[in-house]
């Protein structure tokens, strides 16, 4: 087998159907470029927007876990108010008995220890609470900025394909 390759590179043919328009093979190649960087700057907005729903599901996670945890520290606030009044009843002579439950079974527990236990669970649960409001508050930002430049590169888009499709017009005519 023995393949023959040219020198030099050969012109493209060009179609002698179009010998009264010299220009025929200019606005095929300039309707190309345009497609070929309109297909580019399309895909670069389709990853923003990709980018910009992966942080609207993040935003997303995040709203759900702020939900649980303030629905957890209301549930230790109303525990921290019943230990309250179970230390008030204490100081009045009666006697409070405080039960913690771990797994089946119900454990006698200090007042004063169960107090701190519910007192350190709503610190911790605050700390994640203001951690997991920044965070939203820092993709919210990260999303408006992302939206505004795929607003941005959109309206680029429309521009540069209407000032492509009035070229191709006026080389057209």
């Amino acid at each position: 087998f023995f393949f023959s390759f040219p020198l030099q590179p050969q012109p493209p043919a060009i179609s002698t159907r179009h010998a009264d328009k010299a220009s025929a093979p200019s606005t095929l190649i300039i309707n190309n470029m345009a497609d070929n960087i309109g297909a580019q700057a399309a895909s670069v907005v389709d990853e923003k927007i990709r980018e910009f729903r992966s942080l609207q599901e993040e935003i997303n996670t995040n709203r759900s876990d702020l939900g649980t945890l303030m629905a957890q520290r209301n549930e230790n606030e109303m525990v921290k108010q019943e230990l309250d009044v179970c230390e008030q009843d204490a100081s009045e002579g009666s006697e409070a008995i405080v039960y913690k439950q771990v797994g089946p079974v119900l454990l006698k527990n200090d007042l004063g220890e169960a107090k701190e236990t519910v007192e350190k669970r709503l610190e911790f649960i605050s700390g994640e609470i203001k951690k997991t409001e920044s965070m939203i508050t820092k993709k919210d930002e990260q999303s408006q900025q992302l939206a505004m430049k795929i607003q941005e590169m959109q309206s680029a888009m429309q521009k540069a394909a209407v000032e492509a499709a009035k070229a191709a017009a006026q080389q057209a005519a």
